[in-house]
């Protein structure tokens, strides 16, 4: 019957709940249906606790097990800051055991100067959202380190903490900001452009590669692809030459190509580009140098070769053209033969060590790795001609290409005579020098060595005048005429010899 009340009830079977309702039935079995009905609901609730119970047991343990395996830090905090759960990660962050961290708080282990200027909220339960910043902890063995933690409130009266030892990023951050700044130092100065393009656009340039086409680097920045900057004749050579270095098909490339500047004027660059990988993206990192003024030479040089040649072979100096690789001789004109007392088609293809003296070869070789562009004639070396007599000459000189090589371009000038005679009015000046300390030294004879004698014969001439018949008078006045006849002779004597 119960259950006949209870189905009526619930499925609203109209007629059969007035019945009910209307009977001495229900006068009986309705409050018993509430009993019913509130045991079934009753236990159904406590089976569904105890199931709620055992899952969120299990999901504590699994939530226990994944902070206890974390490799980062994680720390529970109650309001005041103290330590109320730490994971194995933060006793080895800070050397303590986890009974030690539950002693004390947070502000234990974070660094009492940076407290003083940074210090923790006076109310935590205030904090809203998540935190995230940096701290420097000190350790069980006072050694402070940098971590970044990531503060979360909950909904109870704890704040859970999970933080991470930068130690090593800072560290590495510190040192890449220190290579940056070598890095822009040593290019913000540098004579040559030195450009990193990303994309086929140019990231970065140094002054001296945007000047070089007559911009600043902010306007080529981010801005200007790579071909921009070229003659459109030299457009595919380039982009095909970034094309292999971004695809990896070659590693470097140096080659020269035709500029054109932000006036519309032209130049000639050389560029030397290497491929990288930065941020994940290929890079070309390289350098450029304005070669406009060689590439004139050279094409002057190439213009005018038959007037080169006259002026070189009919120069009444000598003159030679030196192969810089391996310092031979490949050209020499008249002139230098024969100063030399060579005939021509002995020195060609000779090594210009014949000139130099074994002691010298260390430096000749290092000259002939230095650039020349020495064209006022200062460098002076010793040199020695066919039958070994040594002279010293002047050299002019001036690197060039020469049929694809690198060759040195010189005019030697023997100065020898010049030298000697140089020497020569040094030692005159050193002898008029001399005569002039000698007369010095006999004015001061003169004036010093002699006077003396005369001053005494004439205090004796004064006291003869008194006594006439004195004779020791006499004796000491002959005295200082024989001294005085004796200084007289030396001088005279000194005087011979510096004739």
């Amino acid at each position: 019957m119960g259950c006949i009340a209870i189905a009526a009830w619930l499925f609203d079977i109209t007629a059969l709940k007035d019945l009910i309702i209307s009977s001495l039935f229900t006068k009986f079995y309705f409050p018993l249906c509430h009993i019913v009905v509130g045991s079934i609901l009753l236990y159904t609730q406590i089976g569904m606790n105890r199931v709620r119970s055992r899952d969120f047991k299990k999901s504590e343990e699994k939530y226990q097990s994944l902070i206890e395996q974390a490799s980062d830090a994680i720390y529970i905090l109650d309001f005041q800051g103290n330590f109320t759960d730490v994971n194995a990660s933060m006793c080895k962050m800070t050397g303590y055991t986890k009974e030690e961290l539950l002693h004390l708080s947070i502000e234990s282990i974070i660094d009492p100067e940076e407290l003083k200027v940074d210090p923790l909220p006076k109310k935590m339960d205030k904090t809203d959202g998540s935190v995230i910043r940096e701290r420097r902890f000190v350790s069980k063995t006072k050694t402070i380190f940098t971590v970044e933690v990531n503060v979360k409130r909950f909904s109870d009266d704890s704040i859970m903490v999970i933080a991470r030892d930068i130690t090593g990023r800072k560290k590495m951050e510190s040192e890449l900001r220190e290579a940056e700044l070598k890095f822009r130092t040593v290019t913000e100065k540098s004579m040559v452009g030195i450009y990193i393009v990303q994309n086929e656009k140019f990231s970065y340039v140094n002054p001296r590669f945007a000047e070089v086409f007559g911009y600043s680097p902010e306007e080529m920045t981010g801005t200007f692809k790579v071909d921009s900057i070229l003659h459109h004749d030299y457009k595919a050579i380039a982009n095909d030459n970034v094309r292999k270095r971004i695809t990896g098909e070659v590693e470097s490339v140096n080659y020269e190509a035709m500029g054109t500047k932000k006036d519309g004027t032209v130049n000639w660059v050389e560029f030397h580009g290497s491929r990288a990988i930065i941020d994940g993206e290929p890079t070309i990192i390289g350098s450029m140098i304005d070669v406009t003024e060689r590439k004139k030479a050279e094409e002057e040089l190439r213009s005018s070769e038959q007037q080169y040649k006259l002026l070189f072979d009919s120069n009444p100096m000598p003159m030679w053209m030196i192969a810089k690789d391996d310092q031979t001789i490949i050209a020499v004109n008249d002139a230098g033969a024969k100063h030399y007392g060579y005939e021509k088609a002995e020195l060609l293809h000779k090594s210009t060590k014949i000139f130099r003296a074994k002691d010298d070869y260390d430096e000749q070789m290092e000259g002939y790795r230095q650039e020349a562009q020495n064209t006022d004639g200062s460098r002076i070396v010793k040199h020695f001609k066919k039958n070994g007599t040594a002279m010293y000459v002047q050299i002019i000189a001036y690197d060039i290409t020469f049929e694809g090589r690198p060759v040195r371009l010189s005019m030697t000038n023997d100065i020898t005579e010049k030298l000697n005679a140089e020497q020569n009015l040094k030692n005159a000046y050193e002898s008029i020098q001399n005569h002039i300390n000698s007369i010095k030294e006999m004015a001061w004879k003169q004036s010093h060595l002699i006077r003396s004698p005369l001053a005494n014969l004439q205090a004796l001439i004064a006291m003869l005048k008194e006594d006439p018949k004195d004779g020791e008078l006499f004796t000491h006045m002959q005295n200082e005429l024989k001294r005085m006849d004796t200084i007289i002779i030396e001088m005279a004597k000194e005087a011979a010899d510096h004739d």
